[in-house]
């Protein structure tokens, strides 16, 4: 008989195991060291030569270069936060000082536990504006004003579980009102007052301003009981009363005739806004004159 022959099983031989190359540990960043890295947005405007409001406008646009963070009302950026846009790199170019000093340029920003508002105006400007409330009807009558009287204008505002938008419009109001009274300052060379009669379809709105500081407002708008958008009649009285006082202007508002609150309400900030630009404008007879009496207003 013939015997198989077993197959001799040869012990596997251990792999060599890879050595895995270890990375070099990141040094962990202590909360200590993170809060060093951030600071408040108003602060980092300065450093870059900017106003709060423009950075503000910039962040929330996404036009930056760096981290962002909010906490409640307030911004903190990067300490290497830059701005991506070539408008703003442009304005940087000149000093702080320099950039403010330009024409008739003001920026007013102010928080409360319910709103974080910022305003930047420029009197001599184009008419360019940039506004964002989170209002779509509000940003447009904001517009108008800019377009109109021919004056830069830019609003950022943000509010904190408000329960409707009363204390944003308000508040709005408030700080562009202040906004206006800074940039007119002393009043020195402007006309002081204005008036215009601006038509919209079948609306008619009649405006006239005086900006010598007395604060008093007469709105008769016809907008009581009404909705123009999402803001109430009501509400689009109270910001003109509102920046009427804040803003140191006499203001009187009458709707001479119309139906459509939409009409109405544009009109009458279209002619606010031409009131304003008249008002405002320097006058070639008057240079470097209080146009006071008194010789002073405010």
């Amino acid at each position: 008989m013939v015997q198989e022959e077993t197959p001799t099983v040869q012990p596997e031989q251990p792999q060599p195991q890879r050595q895995r190359q270890r990375r070099p540990r990141r040094p962990r960043r202590t909360r200590r060291q993170a809060a060093v890295e951030m600071m408040p947005l108003a602060r980092r405007a300065d450093e870059l030569g900017m106003t709060t409001a423009s950075l503000r406008r910039y962040v929330n646009l996404g036009a930056v270069n760096g981290q962002s963070q909010k906490r409640g009302n307030r911004i903190f950026v990067s300490t290497d936060l830059v701005v991506t846009s070539p408008r703003a790199r442009g304005r940087r170019a000149s000093a702080p000082s320099e950039a403010m000093a330009m024409g008739r340029r003001v920026s007013v920003t102010r928080e409360t536990g319910e709103t974080t508002v910022s305003v930047e105006v420029n009197l001599d400007g184009q008419g360019e504006s940039m506004v964002q409330t989170g209002d779509l009807m509000l940003n447009h009558l904001l517009g108008q004003i800019a377009r109109h009287g021919l004056i830069d204008l830019a609003v950022d505002a943000v509010g904190e579980e408000l329960p409707d938008n009363h204390h944003l419009v308000e508040d709005v109001a408030i700080v562009l009102g202040r906004a206006l009274s800074e940039a007119i300052g002393e009043g020195r060379g402007i006309r002081r007052m204005g008036s215009a009669i601006v038509p919209l379809d079948e609306a008619l709105a009649m405006v006239a301003v005086d900006v010598g500081g007395r604060g008093y407002a007469v709105v008769d708008a016809k907008l009581e009981g009404t909705q123009v958008g999402s803001l109430s009649g009501e509400l689009i009285g109270h910001f003109l009363e509102r920046l009427a006082i804040e803003g140191g202007v006499n203001l009187h508002v009458q709707v001479l005739r119309g139906s459509d609150p939409h009409h109405k309400a544009e009109a009458v900030f279209k002619a606010l806004a031409r009131s304003l630009r008249a008002a405002v404008e320097e006058d070639p007879r008057a240079a470097g004159a209080v146009p006071s009496t008194k010789g002073v207003i405010g």
